[in-house]
C-alpha cells in the first residue's frame, strides 16, 4: 500500500474531541484521524444518492463532541470549586487550619467526589 502524507489543521476543540474519542476507543489519535477520514469521504461520496443530510449531521456530531469535552471541562471546574467552599466552610469552625493544609484538604475532597463519580483522573 503507497501512502501520501496530508497535513491536516484542526480547530482546538475539535483536536480535543478527537483525543478523548481516541483514547476512549484505545486507539491513537492519527488512526482515529484516518478513520474519521475514510468514514467522511464514504459519506460525502453518498451523499449525492441520499441527499446533504448525513454530511450535515456528521458536522453537528463532530461539534457535539467538542462541546461535550468544553461542557466536562466547566463541570469540573464546578465541583472543585464546590469542594474549596465545603472544605473552606469547614476550616471556618473553631479550630482554624493553615493555607497548605486547606489546599491539600480541598484537593483530597476533590479527588474523592471524582472517584465517587467515576473519573478520576
Amino acid at each position: 500500500m503507497t501512502t501520501v502524507l496530508h497535513s491536516v489543521r484542526l480547530p482546538i476543540a475539535l483536536e480535543r474531541a478527537l483525543r478523548q474519542l481516541a483514547a476512549q476507543r484505545k486507539m491513537t489519535p492519527y488512526a482515529l484521524l484516518q478513520l474519521c477520514v475514510r468514514t467522511g469521504l464514504a459519506a460525502v461520496t453518498q451523499e449525492g444518492a441520499t441527499g446533504s443530510v448525513p454530511a450535515e449531521l456528521t458536522e453537528e456530531l463532530g461539534q457535539i463532541s467538542a462541546r461535550i469535552v468544553h461542557v466536562e471541562r466547566l463541570t469540573e471546574r464546578a465541583l472543585y470549586v464546590s469542594c474549596a467552599a465545603y472544605v473552606f466552610a469547614r476550616a471556618a469552625a473553631p479550630t482554624r487550619i493553615d493555607e497548605t493544609r486547606l489546599t491539600d484538604d480541598i484537593n483530597a475532597a476533590f479527588q474523592r467526589q471524582l472517584a465517587l463519580a467515576g473519573d478520576t483522573p
